[in-house]
């Protein structure tokens, strides 16, 4: 008797699926805790850009004369962080199902049809792209749009065949500022480079104690994290303290190149420590409550930091 192939079944079993996600699906699918850290990196590099290159010298200057063209830039960049969250998980449905942590995600639970999905990240992706041509010029959009495609068709996929996909998703991870400064001054700024250089460094550190503390979950998806190709962690703690070493006066460049203040600079150092120690720590005990500390530390080190900058932008 003749087969139905498999993915046809799935399409079958799919088609009772609900097209329309409730609210707190939608969050999840679009992902919007990181959506919103997005958009403060990315109101930090259009104002910075707006002071480097038009000499705005406070907040207020800059929203004053370019708050309707940032106000614009925040809604591409939310529109297509959102739509590439979704399209992400479009992608990673089966690859979700098999591990714990992403198991109760809306696609992988059956809470949410797949082609909705899809639909949303299409039409988010879109929009969030055509905005910021319109609004803010096309290199922004390009910017947009190369983080969208990067993170979608070059980095997923490359999770299931090497551990570098952790330094090449570090790069769209990065490009936020690099978006918000090229809405404000159509160019790449100097500041812009740097708070991406900040921003490409912070992430190793920060996902690699995600991949320890879920090494065994991404085992069994299939996903090639350094704690799975290396089970001893001395590959991912050495690599971890050294981006954490690397972070730490790369984040108090702002200051000593005159784009940041004093109070950036405290910030930066103090935060800069904590990351840096937190992260040996786990290095030595190499345990979960080490990991967490270090995961944790990462989550308060970014936003601080950008948010410190974006007062010495006001004082």
């Amino acid at each position: 008797m003749t087969q139905i192939p498999a993915n046809i079944l799935s399409l079958v079993k799919d088609q009772d699926l609900p097209l329309i996600p409730t609210r707190s699906d939608f969050m999840t699918l679009t992902k919007v805790r990181i959506t919103i850290m997005v958009m403060i990196t990315a109101s930090i590099g259009f104002v910075m850009a707006s002071r480097d290159v038009m000499e705005m010298r406070s907040l207020g200057n800059v929203m004053q004369l370019q708050g309707v063209v940032m106000m614009w830039m925040l809604l591409g960049v939310a529109l297509s962080c959102m739509g590439a969250s979704a399209l992400n998980q479009v992608i990673e449905k089966h690859t979700d199902a098999l591990m714990p942590r992403t198991a109760k995600r809306p696609l992988p639970a059956g809470r949410l049809h797949p082609i909705s999905a899809m639909v949303i990240g299409l039409v988010f992706s879109t929009l969030g792209v055509s905005i910021l041509w319109v609004a803010c010029g096309y290199l922004s959009a390009l910017l947009s749009a190369g983080t969208i495609i990067s993170y979608c068709l070059v980095y997923t996929p490359m999770k299931r065949v090497n551990s570098i996909s952790t330094i090449v998703g570090a790069v769209p991870g990065a490009l936020p500022p690099v978006m918000g400064a090229a809405a404000a001054a159509h160019s790449v700024t100097p500041s812009a480079m740097l708070l991406f250089a900040i921003m490409f460094m912070w992430q190793l550190p920060h996902f690699l104690a995600i991949a320890w503390l879920y090494r065994d979950d991404y085992a069994s998806g299939g996903i090639k994290v350094l704690p799975v190709e290396d089970p001893t962690g001395l590959s991912t703690f050495r690599q971890a303290v050294l981006g954490a070493a690397v972070l730490l006066p790369l984040g108090l460049f702002p200051t000593i190149i005159g784009v940041a203040g004093n109070v950036y600079f405290v910030f930066a150092l103090t935060l800069g420590v904590l990351y840096l120690g937190t992260t040996i720590w786990m290095a030595i005990k190499r345990d979960r409550a080490a990991a967490r500390w270090s995961f944790f530390s990462s989550l308060i080190y970014l936003p601080a930091v950008f948010l410190a900058m974006l007062f010495n932008q006001v004082v």
